[in-house]
């Protein structure tokens, strides 16, 4: 056995190893949507991707895969940034920059930072719900580094190295998680093969000076001290582990027209399995147009038939982008998504794609 099958049958094994672990409960069973910290790190990075309602894993040919698999990020020979913003719901901002770094035979470094800021708010009590006229502010962060490598032209593996952190008006929470991710393409027509397992780490708990409370350890007893200072010992709660495992590759392919599809198979600790589609379509590789079905069920569980996973705020995506060569090697895409929400709304999303 070559050392390039035994490698690809050790990647396949953990996959299906760690499949087991992440696999969700039966459909029967209590769902578990709301049990993870961090939900921000599940919002998908970049506006083609989402465009193509989210199904990148086996595409990640570009510093997308920062966030989608960064084992593509073996494969590019650029430096890239990538610069994205958007309304998100609720009227909360959420930023992403991500910078790819290619060192030739070493491999290809990345770093990136997500934002979720929630905003300015002000407090509310039950006898001043109108407001008490004081205003807090409240965030989500994530500062990554990434590393990917190609073994040789058809399979690169890569990992991501994120440190999270979360904070509502004085109280916050700070934890570790890791990437891993492989990209094959296969003998058959070039057709990709995705996988990405993406926040595996530490457990979070809120912490800070508001939980400080005055208790009165035995109320029954006069004389003894009222005041003794105690703290609320808040729960620990997982990252939103999800495996990712994707098929991609392209329908045509000539030198003014190119049709990519791809699908994705998303396996999240803290919901329901379910599935992504999209395709892209590419005119000189300059003027692109994208589509996609986002989070749609494997089944019908109900005697009511409903495409989408109702937890995970499925529904179709599209946008579109234009590349401009502006002098050798420089260039800059500009691209727009659209998400569909179901009962939250819509979002659209905007991107900047520096290549150098």
């Amino acid at each position: 056995m070559t050392t390039t099958v035994r490698t690809l049958a050790t990647a396949l094994l953990a996959v299906v190893l760690l499949a087991g672990l992440i696999a969700p409960e039966p459909v029967f069973a209590q769902n578990k949507v709301g049990t993870t910290a961090a939900p921000f790190l599940t919002i998908g990075i970049g506006t083609r991707p989402q465009a193509m309602g989210g199904a990148f894993v086996a595409v990640a040919d570009d510093a997308n895969a920062l966030y989608w698999n960064p084992a593509g990020l073996g494969n590019l020979n650029q430096m890239e940034m990538l610069l994205v913003h958007s309304t998100w719901l609720a009227d909360m901002n959420f930023e992403y920059i991500g910078a790819v770094f290619p060192m030739g035979a070493a491999g290809t470094v990345g770093l990136s930072t997500t934002l979720l800021n929630v905003g300015e708010m002000e407090q509310t009590t039950v006898l001043q719900q109108d407001g008490t006229g004081l205003f807090f502010n409240s965030y989500d962060l994530a500062i990554a580094g990434h590393y990917a490598y190609r073994f040789y032209d058809k399979f690169s593996i890569g990992g991501t190295v994120k440190y999270v952190h979360q904070k509502i008006w004085n109280e916050k929470a700070s934890g570790y998680a890791f990437d891993i991710g492989t990209l094959f393409v296969t003998p058959f027509k070039d057709m990709r093969l995705g996988m990405n397992i993406s926040n595996f780490g530490s457990k979070m708990q809120m912490s800070g000076k508001d939980l400080l409370v005055y208790h009165d350890p035995d109320a029954s007893r006069e004389g003894n001290n009222e005041l003794v200072t105690a703290e609320y010992e808040t729960d620990q709660w997982k990252l939103p582990l999800t495996l990712r495992l994707g098929v991609s590759g392209e329908f045509i392919q000539t030198q003014s027209h190119r049709l990519t599809y791809a699908a994705d198979w998303v396996v999240p600790n803290d919901n329901t399995e379910s599935y992504n589609v999209g395709m892209e379509y590419g005119f000189q590789e300059m003027y692109f147009l994208r589509a996609g079905l986002r989070s749609m069920r494997p089944g019908t569980y109900d005697e009511e038939f409903n495409l989408f996973e109702p937890d995970n705020g499925g529904g179709f995506t599209f946008g579109g982008g234009l590349v401009f060569n502006i002098s050798g090697m420089f260039g800059l895409g500009v691209d727009y998504a659209f998400e569909s929400f179901d009962r939250l709304g819509n979002v659209h999303k905007y991107s900047l794609n520096l290549k150098f």
